[in-house]
């Protein structure tokens, strides 16, 4: 979840309590493939849209 929350720039970084917790070997590709094939899943134009307004 950190990581597509950062992407959609929710969140600055993906850190966590514990600095070992990173995303593992492949993950992030994996994050990239799911969001390729199933883009209707995605709210990126939402945020997008509204983001300005949320960070005032």
């Amino acid at each position: 979840i950190h990581e597509v929350l950062r992407r959609q720039s929710l969140l600055e970084g993906t850190w966590c309590l514990n600095p070992k917790e990173v995303l593992s070997p492949g993950q992030a590709e994996e994050i990239d493939r799911v969001c390729r094939s199933y883009p209707f899943l995605t709210d990126d134009a939402f945020v997008r849209e509204n983001l300005e307004g949320w960070l005032r």
